[in-house]
């Protein structure tokens, strides 16, 4: 007998749905739910990773909630920090492998991996450099082929 939408999509009739389980399974002993300590930790790590942002690019984190978009700024600059906790795509461990060849082979500065989007009407190119702390790197002037003074 073939199953009925609510079958397929909700399960049967007296059991829970997938979210409704889920929202089950988070929430603790005192009746908290579990997700808001994952949450809580999210924003947590959010905000180290924003203040490290923030020393490499010789900038500050943005504290002003009249300016919400803005994750970490220097005197030329904004920037929007995401983080992740999986670990860097294959691509892009490839891509800069490929460019530290190519860096050593010419004897010029590593510039960046360019990753473009090409669905839609319009491609769209993307920037990905990685950047270190206390490098003292060339973004602190906003303009990334400037030279270091």
């Amino acid at each position: 007998m073939p199953k009925t939408l609510l079958e397929v999509f909700g399960g049967k009739e007296n059991e829970m749905g997938y979210y409704k389980q889920l929202e089950v399974e988070l929430t603790d002993d005192d009746g908290h739910a579990e997700r808001l300590k994952i949450n809580r930790n999210n924003r947590r790590r959010g905000k180290v990773y924003e203040n490290r942002a923030a020393q490499i690019v010789g900038g500050r984190r943005n504290l002003d909630k009249s300016r919400p978009h803005t994750d970490v700024e220097n005197a030329f600059s904004v920037y929007e920090i995401k983080s992740t906790q999986q670990s860097t795509p294959k691509w892009l461990e490839g891509a800069t492998r490929q460019l530290e060849l190519a860096a050593a082979e010419s004897e010029k500065a590593a510039g960046g991996v360019i990753k473009v989007y090409t669905k839609g009407a319009k491609a769209r190119f993307f920037l990905i450099k990685e950047i270190f702390e206390g490098e003292g790197n060339m973004y602190h002037e906003g303009n990334e082929q400037s030279e270091p003074a």
